[in-house]
């Protein structure tokens, strides 16, 4: 019996790229009648609620909640999972566009066993071959980093795929831009926790779930597109900010003292 999933698409000022998006998930190598898209927008200040009400109106499979505040990452992510009628949930960024075999391939990794809490993509950085995310990996500071991240002069670039992240493999923590989580466990070990605003938060639950026995785990065939930081321009102060924030808030919780 194939599952019937739920899409979550938390979009704040991405009339550049919401429709694209959204055309990628028409596409998608999965029963239409077996997934729905939720397209949750945090208080957008550009075109983006009236791109948001057309794609709604075109399709019985999307529906749309317009929030008069900007919940962060979180907040908004949260709004959409609690209005999903999926077995699994999956939260998809507004800079994102997936492959046809996407879902399929998510779905296929989540049915092999049902103590799997997340699944994370293989995400490639825009159109190019370089590896922006293959999985999270937290270190004894606090810090995480997307696997596939990598210095060049000092400056953040990421690794040309060479075939090294094709294997299926158990993770740190997954990628909140383009990953699966099964609905039953958020329902026992709750949401995203909307302290964070944005960043760490997926870090924060991957940590929890494993804390409840739970495993997390990277899909090389489930492949994702992504602008990345589209939103908050990346090293911008405002990215800086939650990224530390988030980042303290993950220690908090989860590193004894």
């Amino acid at each position: 019996m194939i599952p019937f999933c739920s899409i979550v698409i938390l979009n704040y000022n991405g009339e550049r790229f919401i429709d694209k998006s959204i055309e990628s998930l028409f596409n998608i190598n999965y029963p239409k009648d077996k997934y729905e898209i939720i397209i949750i927008d945090n208080a957008s200040t550009d075109k983006s609620m009236q791109i948001i009400q057309r794609l709604t109106h075109s399709s019985e499979s999307i529906r749309s909640i317009l929030l008069s505040k900007n919940l962060g990452f979180a907040g908004g992510n949260n709004t959409g999972i609690k209005k999903a009628n999926g077995k699994y949930v999956m939260l998809l960024n507004n800079d994102c566009a997936v492959d046809k075999n996407w879902l399929k391939e998510l779905v296929i990794v989540a049915e092999k066993d049902e103590k799997i809490f997340a699944i994370n993509s293989k995400i490639y950085l825009g159109n190019t071959n370089k590896i922006q995310n293959a999985g999270i990996r937290i270190f004894p500071n606090g810090y995480a980093q997307d696997v596939g991240a990598i210095s060049h002069n000092k400056i953040q670039d990421y690794e040309e795929d060479k075939g090294q992240y094709d294997k299926e493999k158990e993770i740190d923590a997954a990628c909140g831009a383009a990953v699966l989580y099964r609905k039953s466990i958020l329902d026992k070990i709750g949401l995203l926790d909307d302290s964070f605003f944005l960043y760490y938060e997926d870090v924060e639950i991957s940590e929890r779930a494993k804390k409840h026995g739970y495993k997390i785990i990277y899909a090389p065939k489930a492949v994702v597109h992504h602008l990345h930081a589209a939103s908050s321009k990346e090293h911008s102060p405002f990215f800086i900010y939650h990224v530390e924030k988030g980042r303290l808030l993950h220690m908090v919780y989860h590193f004894p003292l």
